[in-house]
């Protein structure tokens, strides 16, 4: 009998273990003219390819950076443009923000020239989701009450 239920016990442990997810994660790509050095253009899109549509952009200066020094959102394609002031040299961090879980972090060195382009860099701020199957209390009493059905039923084949 230890046997049997030895199965069902595992399968009942294995399933409440949560478990490390691999979602579509936000890619951003740039275009930049070199003649101007001035503008940047930015596309943000899933993995999978669609637009990241309504992110929100935040843009903060080296000189302040707990103050955001721009605050805007992609449009329908996931484009939004970033034109830095040269007079404020440093990194400048571009945060893009669609929901929770769904972020980018840019870097963006800008000298009195304008925008260093080959120095863009992307931040690794990603935060590892973990998911677990949550079970309301009507699934729960279902697997007890199953449990307890199964250990019954098997008891009394056993018994007899």
């Amino acid at each position: 009998m230890k046997k049997t239920l030895l199965l069902p016990l595992m399968f009942l442990t294995i399933l409440g273990l949560p478990t490390q997810v691999l979602a579509h994660a936000i890619e951003t790509n740039y275009a930049f003219d070199l003649e101007l050095s001035e503008k940047l253009d930015l596309k943000t899109t899933f993995s999978t390819g669609e637009p990241l549509q309504e992110a929100k952009v935040i843009v903060y200066a080296p000189n302040n950076p707990s103050e955001p020094w721009l605050e805007t959102t992609t449009d329908e394609n996931g484009n939004f443009s970033f034109t830095p002031d040269t007079s404020i040299p440093g990194d400048w961090e571009v945060q893009i923000i669609k929901d929770e879980g769904h972020e980018d972090y840019l870097t963006i060195p800008v000298s009195n020239k304008g925008i260093e382009v080959q120095n863009i860099s992307q931040k690794m701020n990603r935060d590892v989701h973990f998911a677990s199957i949550p079970l309301n209390p009507l699934a729960t009493t279902m697997v007890i009450a199953g449990t307890g059905a199964t250990v019954f039923l098997l008891r009394r084949k056993f018994v007899n």
